[in-house]
């Protein structure tokens, strides 16, 4: 018996009519209202856990794989926009937990954070820590991360 659901598992999807896409009101209403409301404020933290253990097993090996995955996922457009000494910038736009959402003054895009950290971790070989400091909900119209290379 499998005692773990894989990333490759998730993809196999048996709905002849629905199909394999669902709105982004449906992940929406798992990912911001639904983990909060289980999980208050400690849902950012282990979002950011989850996401970070997925961008490790996601099998890419560099920037661009990373990129082209999260376009075809439609998480979001993701663009490295610079790399110096121990910092990455990352932007994604159009992304799926905040893109349209109204202004809150926090940053909410904890599990792509995660996954934007572990997967270039992944590729650098590099332990990786990610932070936001841009998102639709604090003003802007992209979001931001800064990963830093440990």
């Amino acid at each position: 018996m499998k005692d773990k659901i894989r990333l490759e598992d998730i993809s196999n999807t048996d709905r002849p009519t629905l199909g394999d896409e669902v709105p982004v009101e449906v992940f929406r209403l798992l990912r911001v209202i639904g983990m909060y409301s289980i999980l208050g404020e400690g849902s950012g933290y282990t979002l950011y856990l989850a996401g970070k253990e997925l961008g490790e097993e996601l099998g890419v090996n560099t920037f661009e794989e990373l990129s082209a995955l999260f376009g075809r996922l439609k998480i979001g457009i993701l663009k490295v926009l610079e790399t110096s000494g121990d910092k990455i910038t990352v932007r994604v736009d159009e992304c799926i937990t905040c893109s349209g959402l109204p202004y809150t003054g926090k940053m909410i895009c904890h599990f792509e954070s995660g996954i934007i950290a572990g997967a270039i971790g992944k590729v650098l070989k590099r332990p990786t820590k990610a932070v936001q400091t841009k998102s639709h909900t604090s003003g802007f119209d992209h979001c931001e991360f800064l990963v830093y290379l440990l």
